[in-house]
């Protein structure tokens, strides 16, 4: 049989394993701290569909992030108990988030492209 000194190493590692899961875990974590824009759009992320329209001065933050960024470059995040995605773009999060090019974009439809955008759209070319 076993005396109780010499479960307390064991003891000690598990709690030591558990702290470092929950440490992980809590970094993990990210949130979205600020507009970017005067306004951001919410979708609906399981279709995509735009919900409802979010000004500068009524967001409530931060917001949870609740996954990571579709292929479409939409980033889930909880707002007001309900589940809504936003562009990667158009909010500031307390950490670094990346996705892929969003080839559908209409940013500034009617000015050429200049040397200060080299790159821009690069990854949108058929290959």
């Amino acid at each position: 049989m076993r005396s109780m000194p010499a479960l307390r190493p064991s003891a000690l590692l598990v709690l030591v394993l558990l702290m470092a899961v929950a440490t992980a875990a809590a970094q993990a974590a990210s949130q979205v701290t600020k507009l970017r824009t005067p306004k951001v759009t919410l979708f609906d992320c399981a279709t995509g569909a735009k919900k409802t329209d979010v000004a500068q001065k009524d967001f409530q933050g931060p917001w949870p992030v609740t996954g990571q960024p579709t292929a479409d470059g939409l980033l889930p995040v909880k707002v007001k108990d309900e589940t809504a995605c936003v562009r990667v773009y158009a909010v500031e999060t307390d950490k670094v988030i990346t996705t892929s090019s969003d080839c559908n974009a209409v940013v500034a439809a009617n000015q050429p492209k200049s040397a200060a955008t080299r790159g821009v759209g690069e990854d949108c070319k058929k290959k």
